[in-house]
């Protein structure tokens, strides 16, 4: 169909197929960023004087990049993600703890346009979903050398809770002339935006890494995480999690 120009500035035409992903091709460069910070935060700590820092509960603020199937192409992609965790005093000689933690990861925006004339009149739809990953996750971590090593490895497991979210708008406009002035355009204009959960329920994981003390209170945190049956709605959600962190026990 011929292009025509709206009242509202809009170019004309026909189309369904979504805008270009806002999801990045998987790209291993951000490996090499995780490890390099990794490097440089085991030697900082390796050359530290300070003694075992404290075992008590602590709060601690993660970043990294989960890899998983995008909601918009379904091929696997890499996103960033954030936690805050809240972990129990090291327990059993300092060989258990116990943490509960809340994170998630923005997974792009996909964009429609629907634009056509029928019986003179101009219809526009301007939509877009915006894809997002909540969860909270309880674990247990065990830690086999106790406060026999500055630096403690440990392995765990926990089970957790995941919201898979699209947050979408709609914009949609009418215009048609005027039928008492002719040559005059009057436009309708409606918006609509939701919040809905595509999918939601409980997930295993494991985790393994590392706690460095820096201070007696503070400490950095390198983590692997792997989630698992995190595919209901058909979309792989699980998959490998880096994470690094500062945690403040007190």
């Amino acid at each position: 169909m011929a292009k025509r120009q709206s009242v509202l500035g809009q170019e004309a035409g026909v189309s369904r197929d979504p805008m270009p992903s806002t999801c990045a091709a998987r790209d291993s460069s951000w490996k090499h960023w995780f490890l390099g910070i990794g490097a440089a935060g085991l030697m900082l700590c390796a050359t530290a004087t300070s003694s075992f820092g404290a075992t008590g509960p602590g709060l601690g603020i993660k970043v990294g990049a989960q890899t998983l199937d995008s909601p918009i192409d379904g091929q696997e992609t890499t996103r960033a993600r954030f936690e805050l965790e809240l972990s129990t005093a090291m327990l059993a000689n300092d060989h258990v703890d116990f943490s509960l933690a809340v994170g998630g990861s923005l997974l792009g925006t996909s964009e429609f346009e629907d634009i056509y004339e029928e019986g003179g009149v101009l219809y526009e739809d301007y939509y877009s979903d915006s894809f997002s990953i909540i969860d909270v996750r309880a674990a247990a971590r065990f830690y086999p050398f106790g406060d026999d090593l500055s630096i403690r490895p440990h392995v765990g497991g926990g089970i957790g809770y995941y919201w898979f979210l699209d947050s979408w708008d709609d914009d949609y406009y009418t215009t048609m002339e005027d039928p008492y002035f002719p040559g005059t355009f009057i436009t309708f204009a409606d918006h609509a935006e939701h919040t809905d959960t595509l999918e939601q329920g409980f997930f295993p994981f494991i985790t393994a890494g590392l706690t460095v003390p820096v201070t007696s209170n503070i400490e950095f945190l390198f983590e692997f995480e792997y989630d698992f049956a995190k595919d209901e709605s058909g979309i792989d959600l699980g998959g490998p999690i880096y994470m690094f962190g500062v945690r403040a026990r007190f």
